[in-house]
């Protein structure tokens, strides 16, 4: 006699939830390639191809990444306030050799938000059209960097653009690294900023407060201190921009260009409470890409990029809300295979 199979999430399928649960993790989660996962099984003696793995990946897509994403973007395109930023990464060209640069969009709401939910979007290029296409006809504060992508649906849309503080100080820390000092006045300006904003997410965990406690903490301590940082570090760029001293071209002119280019979008934090004065969030989750990137190098496809995507922002999410993302895979994968069965 022998045991009764696990149920499979395939009619008459070979391998039960937690395998799929398993493979997902390991890859998007982990890093692993696929092959590097093939190996470590073997040695466990368990043969598992690579191709069988990645029908496990796509059938795990299909049956709760993909339903689940779209829940997911519905509910972020609720919010007043979203985060967005891009990372490159190499897809292969079906049918063609060599590869073209795609790019992995995270968008995101903000901190304080009741449930923190991250949505990548694979795209073939860095166009508008990604942006367009993701917020359809949203409009509310969109925090991004000065990449001007995101500026067509904005300005069809309305939205109010929200500039990040933390791409503008590292130009200015890079005229510094090349020894040009002048670059301290703003670094100094804009370390105040931050340490005005850390003061405020230490009130926040301290008090307990929702996205609109902070906001309204935000808008209420924001104003007199972080305006009086901004008007110095402003009048210091616009002077650097008419010094004749600062050579066009060197990384300090460059600089002062990107900051006044920005002044719009950096002062509306002032405004907007809910906005944080950086975009470091967004690119903490792409950063989870980037080392997997390194080892497994490229997307075989577009539509390898797209099954990446979302399964990547399973495991972010589920990792900013403290949810172990194996257990969660499994758990509603055998709740979909479940009702698919009663039904």
């Amino acid at each position: 006699k022998v045991a009764p199979l696990p149920d499979g999430v395939v009619d008459r399928g070979k391998y039960e939830a937690s395998v799929y649960a398993f493979v997902a993790t390991s890859k998007y989660g982990d890093h692993l390639p696929l092959n590097r996962i093939q190996r470590i099984l073997k040695r466990y003696g368990v043969h598992l191809p690579r191709q069988t793995m990645w029908d496990l990946l796509v059938r795990l897509d299909e049956l709760v990444a993909q339903p689940v994403l779209r829940q997911m973007r519905q509910e972020l395109l609720e919010e007043r306030a979203l985060q967005t930023d891009e990372t490159p990464i190499r897809v292969q060209q079906e049918g063609k050799k060599g590869t073209k640069q795609g790019y992995l969009w995270s968008w995101r709401n903000v901190r304080g938000s009741p449930t923190e939910k991250v949505v990548a979007d694979f795209c073939m290029d860095r166009s508008a059209k990604g942006p367009t296409a993701f917020l359809g006809d949203w409009t509310g504060t969109l925090l991004t960097d000065g990449f001007a992508g995101t500026n067509p649906v904005a300005v069809k849309n309305e939205i109010t653009r929200a500039g990040c503080v933390a791409h503008a100080r590292r130009k200015f820390r890079d005229a510094m690294e090349s020894g040009d000092n002048r670059a301290g006045a703003a670094l100094k300006e804009i370390g105040e900023l931050f340490a005005i904003e850390r003061e405020l997410l230490d009130r926040e965990n301290v008090e307990g407060l929702d996205l609109a406690g902070l906001s309204a903490l935000r808008l209420r301590e924001l104003g007199a201190s972080s305006t009086t940082a901004l008007e110095r570090l402003f009048a210091n760029a616009f002077a650097l921009d008419e010094d004749p001293s600062v050579a066009r071209g060197s990384r300090l002119q460059k600089a002062v260009t990107y900051l006044i280019n920005q002044r719009k979008p950096l002062l509306a934090h002032l405004e907007h409470g809910e906005i944080p004065i950086h975009n470091n969030d967004t690119e903490r989750d792409l950063r989870h890409a980037a080392v997997g990137r390194k080892n497994w190098m490229i997307f075989g496809s577009q539509r390898g990029g797209e099954v990446a995507a979302r399964l990547y922002s399973l495991v972010l999410s589920s990792k900013l809300n403290g949810v172990d993302v194996q257990a969660y895979l499994e758990d509603v994968l055998g709740l979909v295979t479940t009702e698919s069965a009663v039904a």
